[in-house]
C-alpha cells in the first residue's frame, strides 16, 4: 500500500521559507465590518465626522477637504496641528507623532493660547477615529499602538465617540484574534453614559462575534447581554444573528439568547429558529433540539413553505411533511445515540417511499427540486447523504461501533445506494470515528481513497488529513500536506491544485488557524515527538500567520512534561539535563522541521529546548504570558507557602532536619523563595526583541492553569503552586475540582512535614501548617466546591499516573 501521499521534495522548501517570511496577516485597513460600522453610525448619529474619516483614508489637498472640516465645525488651524499624525504611513509612527504635538504644548506661551493649548494636549475624536480606521494593518499595530491609543486618549473622548472607539478597536481586535485585552475594553465600555445605547450596544456585540469561539469570549458577551437587559436595551434581530454564527457561538450563550428573546417578546424568524437548531442540535441538546424542530413545523405551516417531518415519527405522530433540512440537522443532535439516530433515518425513509411510490432515495436532480423555500440554505426531495452522513456521526461516536462495522456502514452505503455518493464531510466523519478507535491503518487506506477521488479538500478534510498521517507513522507527509495547503492559500483565491494534481475548494477563507495547528500538535503529543512542538510554537506566526491560543499552551505544557518524562528515562537524556547539552538549529524553520521528521521515532532527546530545560522554557512562556497580559499580577502573593522543596526528601538527615524546624520555625513563616519573582517582558529565544507581547491571544482557562500545575509538581516545582492559584482567583477563573485536588496533592508534598512533625508543630505554634492554610483558603474560594476525599483519592491515582512512565501525555 503506497502510504506517501505526495511526493515529498517536489519543490524548493528553501524557496517555500522566503515566501513564508515575506507573508503577514491580512490588513485590516479597509475591513468591510469598519466601513459598514461607519455607514450606520452615520446614519444614526448624523455626525458628519464619519463623512470626514472616510475621506482622511488618503491624503488629500486641504482645499478638498475644506468642506468636510467646515461640516464638523473643525478649524483649518486645528487640521494643520494634527494632519501629519493622520497621514502617518503607520499607526506606531502617529503615535509618537501624537507624543511629540503634546510635547510642544508646554512650550506654547501661556497668555491668549490657552484653547490652542488644550487642543494640542487632548486628542481629538476625529483622528482618533480615523487611525483606528485607516492605521490598524498588522496584529502589532492591533496589541502595541492601538491598545496605547485605547489607553491614553479613549479617556477625553464624550459619550458620542468614545463608544464608537471601542467598537471599532473591538473590530480590530477581533480580525486578529486578540483576546486579552478585551476584559478591559467591555468595563470602559460600560462604565461610562453612551448617547446612542441601543445602537451602540448591538454594534459592540457584532464586534465581539468576530471573535473565534472561546470560553472567554462568551462570557463578555454574557455580561454586555446582561448590561442591556438592566438598561431596558432591546438586542436588534441582526445582532441575534452575528451572534449566534457557528464561528462565535457557545451552548452558554445561546440558551442566555434563547431566555432574552422569550422575555423581550421577540418573535424569532425562520434564520432564528434555523440558528438555534443547528447550535443545540451540535451540542447533543435532545430536548431543547425537539422544542425548536416543532417550532420551525409551526413556522412553515403558517408562512406556506414545505414543512419538515417532526422528531416523533416513531410515535406515528407528526408524519405530515416532506424530508427538510430542518430533520438533517435534529439528527445531528443525536450523534451520542446511535441507535435513536439509524431509526429515526429509518422512519424518514419509509416515510419517504409511502408518499413517492417507486421513488428511489436518491441526491435529488435539479429538475425534481421543490419550490425553493424562503429561508433554508438548500432544498430537499427525500433522504440523502447529508441524513446519511449526519447519522454516520452517532455510529462514529458510539465506542460499542466497531472498526469493522463502521467500515462497512461507510462502504455498504456507496454500494447498495450508488447515489449517495460520499461528500467531503462524510469522508470525515469516518476518518475521525477510525482516529476515535486508533485504528491508523485503515484510516489511512480511508484517506488515501479521499486524495484518489475527484471531492475537493476543505479545512476539516485537511485537519483530519493532517491527524490520520501523524498518527500512522507519516508526519513529515502531515507537515508537507499543511505547506502544500498554506502555499495555496498564500497563492491563489481560486481552486487550485495540490501536487498530484489534487485540487482543493477555494480559500474563502484563511486555510490555515490555529485549529488546525493544535490539531496536528496533539497528534505529534500521541506520538511522542514534543521536539516538534515546540520548533512549532517557535515559528506559529513566521510559517502560518497564526497566534497561539489557550489550547495551544495547553499543547505546548503537557508536551514540556512528556518530554522531562521521556528523558528522564534514558542515560543520554539525563546528561543532556544536567550539561544542558545545547541543539543545533538550521536558519530555516521549515528544513529544520523536516530534518526532524525524516524519522518518525524520537530522537534520544527531546527535553532540551533554546538550550535549557523544556520545562522551564514553558513555565517562562506561562509566566510571560500571565505578567505580560495583566501587570496587575505582580502584586498577587501566595496564600501558603512551602516549607521544603521536594527534593529535600531525599537527603539522608531530612528527618532529624524537619524535627528542628518543627521545634524552632512556626508555621506561618513565609520562605523567601515565594518573594515576586523578575517579570518576563518577552520571549527571549529571538534574536530579534519583540516590541509586544506576543501573547495577548491567549486567555487561560482551568485546563490551562491544570497542565501548568501538573507540570510544576511534575518537575519539583511544587511550591510555586500556591501562588498559581492565585493567580486563578485573581483571575476570575472558576477551578474545577480535579484541578483544586492535583493542585493540593503536589502542594502536600512540600507543605506537610509528616503526621509526628506536624502534630508535634501544632500543638507548640498553635497555628495551621501550610496545608491546612491552602486547604481553608480554597475553601474560602469556592465554598461548596471545594474537593472532597474522593476528588483527593482519585488525584492521588491521577498524580501516580502522570509519574508512571508507561503512560504518555495525558
Amino acid at each position: 500500500m503506497q502510504y506517501l501521499v505526495f511526493s515529498l521534495y517536489r519543490r524548493s522548501w528553501q524557496s517555500t521559507f522566503t515566501r513564508l517570511c515575506q507573508r503577514t496577516y491580512s490588513s485590516l485597513s479597509g475591513s468591510k465590518h469598519l466601513v459598514n460600522f461607519a455607514k450606520q453610525a452615520s446614519l444614526v448619529t448624523k455626525d458628519p465626522v464619519w463623512d470626514l474619516v472616510s475621506q482622511l483614508k488618503r491624503e488629500r489637498k486641504d482645499e478638498e477637504i475644506h468642506g468636510a472640516l467646515n461640516n464638523c465645525n473643525i478649524s483649518f488651524l486645528d487640521y494643520v496641528l494634527w494632519k501629519h499624525v493622520v497621514y502617518s504611513p503607520s499607526l506606531n509612527k502617529a503615535i509618537s507623532a501624537i507624543e511629540q504635538n503634546q510635547g510642544l504644548s508646554g512650550q506654547l506661551p501661556t497668555d491668549g493660547s490657552a484653547n490652542v493649548r488644550k487642543q494640542t494636549l487632548r486628542l481629538p475624536a476625529w483622528v482618533a477615529l480615523s487611525l483606528v480606521c485607516h492605521k490598524v494593518r498588522t496584529a502589532e499595530d492591533a496589541q502595541d499602538g492601538l491598545l496605547h491609543l485605547i489607553s491614553e486618549h479613549s479617556w477625553s473622548l464624550g459619550s458620542k465617540d468614545r463608544p464608537a472607539l471601542l467598537i471599532l478597536s473591538t473590530h480590530a481586535l477581533a480580525h486578529f484574534d486578540i483576546l486579552t485585552p478585551m476584559r478591559e475594553i467591555v468595563e470602559q465600555f460600560l462604565a461610562r453614559m453612551i448617547q446612542f445605547p441601543t445602537f451602540h450596544f448591538n454594534a459592540f456585540l457584532r464586534g465581539l462575534s468576530g471573535f473565534t469561539r472561546s470560553e472567554e469570549a462568551a462570557n463578555l458577551a454574557v455580561s454586555i447581554l446582561e448590561a442591556m437587559s438592566a438598561r431596558e436595551v432591546p438586542l436588534w434581530r441582526e445582532t441575534y444573528r452575528s451572534l449566534m454564527r457557528d464561528r462565535f457561538v457557545t451552548l452558554q450563550l445561546t440558551k442566555v439568547l434563547h431566555t432574552k428573546m422569550a422575555y423581550e417578546g421577540v418573535v424569532p424568524s425562520a434564520e432564528h429558529l434555523e440558528a438555534f437548531l443547528r447550535i443545540f442540535s451540535k451540542y447533543g441538546a435532545i430536548q431543547d433540539s425537539q422544542e425548536y424542530l416543532r417550532a420551525i413545523r409551526r413556522y412553515c405551516i403558517e408562512h406556506g413553505l414545505t414543512v419538515p417531518y417532526g422528531p416523533d415519527v416513531h410515535l406515528r405522530a407528526d408524519l405530515s411533511g416532506k424530508t427538510h433540512p430542518a430533520n438533517t440537522l435534529y439528527i445531528r443532535s443525536l450523534r451520542h445515540d446511535r441507535a435513536s439516530a439509524f431509526h429515526y433515518l429509518h422512519k424518514l425513509l419509509q416515510l419517504d417511499a409511502a408518499h413517492n411510490p417507486g421513488h428511489i432515495t436518491s441526491v435529488p436532480g435539479p429538475s425534481s427540486r421543490h419550490a425553493p423555500t424562503k429561508f433554508w440554505s438548500g432544498t430537499k426531495t427525500g433522504v440523502d447523504i447529508f441524513d446519511w452522513t449526519t447519522a454516520l456521526i452517532s455510529a462514529a461516536n458510539d465506542k460499542q461501533t466497531s472498526t469493522s462495522t463502521l467500515i462497512a456502514l461507510f462502504e455498504r452505503s456507496r454500494e447498495r445506494t450508488k447515489q449517495f455518493r460520499p461528500t467531503v464531510v462524510t469522508y470525515t466523519v469516518v476518518l475521525r470515528g477510525l482516529l476515535f478507535r486508533g485504528a491508523f491503518d485503515e484510516a489511512l487506506r480511508i484517506w488515501n481513497q479521499l486524495i484518489d477521488s475527484d471531492i475537493l479538500l476543505d479545512r476539516k478534510a485537511l485537519t483530519v488529513g493532517v491527524q490520520v498521517l501523524t498518527r500512522a507513522g507519516h508526519p513529515q507527509d502531515a507537515f508537507y500536506l499543511l505547506n502544500s495547503f498554506m502555499d495555496a492559500q498564500r497563492t491563489s483565491s481560486h481552486t487550485v491544485s495540490l501536487p498530484n494534481d489534487k485540487h482543493i475548494a477555494p480559500a474563502t477563507h484563511h486555510w490555515i488557524n490555529i485549529i488546525v495547528i493544535n490539531e496536528f500538535m496533539v497528534s505529534l503529543l500521541r506520538i511522542h515527538r514534543p521536539d516538534v512542538i515546540f520548533q512549532l510554537w517557535d515559528h506559529l506566526e513566521q510559517l502560518y500567520s497564526v497566534r497561539p491560543s489557550e489550547v495551544t499552551l495547553n499543547i505546548l505544557l503537557d508536551a514540556a512534561m512528556l518530554a522531562t518524562k521521556m528523558d528522564n528515562e534514558s542515560v543520554r537524556g539525563t546528561f543532556a539535563h544536567l550539561f544542558h547539552m545545547p541543539t543545533v538549529e538550521s536558519s530555516s524553520p521549515v528544513d529544520l522541521i523536516m530534518e526532524q521528521l525524516q524519522s518518525a521515532h524520537p530522537p534520544p532527546v527531546v527535553g532540551i529546548w533554546r538550550t535549557r530545560r523544556a520545562s522551564d522554557v514553558a513555565r517562562d512562556i506561562f509566566r510571560t504570558m500571565i505578567y505580560g497580559n495583566w501587570k496587575k499580577l505582580i502584586d498577587v502573593e501566595a496564600p501558603a507557602s512551602a516549607v521544603h522543596s521536594k527534593d529535600a526528601e531525599t537527603t539522608p538527615l531530612y528527618p532529624l532536619v524537619e524535627l528542628a524546624k518543627s521545634i524552632t520555625v512556626p508555621f506561618s513563616t513565609r520562605k523567601d523563595h515565594n518573594v515576586q519573582p523578575n517579570i518576563i517582558t518577552a520571549d527571549v529565544h529571538s534574536s530579534e526583541k519583540k516590541p509586544y507581547n506576543p501573547y495577548l491571544s491567549i486567555v487561560p482557562t482551568d485546563l490551562t492553569f491544570s497542565a501548568y500545575i501538573k507540570l510544576l509538581g511534575f518537575t519539583a516545582r511544587a511550591s510555586e503552586i500556591s501562588l498559581a492559584l492565585a493567580w486563578m482567583r485573581a483571575l476570575q477563573i472558576n477551578p474545577s475540582r480535579k484541578t483544586l485536588s492535583i493542585a493540593l496533592v503536589f502542594w502536600a508534598e512540600v507543605s506537610l512535614r509528616g503526621p509526628l512533625f506536624e502534630e508535634w508543630a501544632e500543638r507548640r505554634n498553635k497555628g495551621e501548617s501550610e496545608y491546612g492554610r491552602l486547604v481553608e483558603w480554597i475553601s474560602e474560594w469556592v465554598r461548596e466546591e471545594a474537593p472532597t476525599e474522593w476528588d483527593i483519592q482519585k488525584a492521588l491515582r491521577a498524580v501516580a499516573k502522570i509519574r508512571d512512565s508507561s503512560f504518555g501525555p495525558l
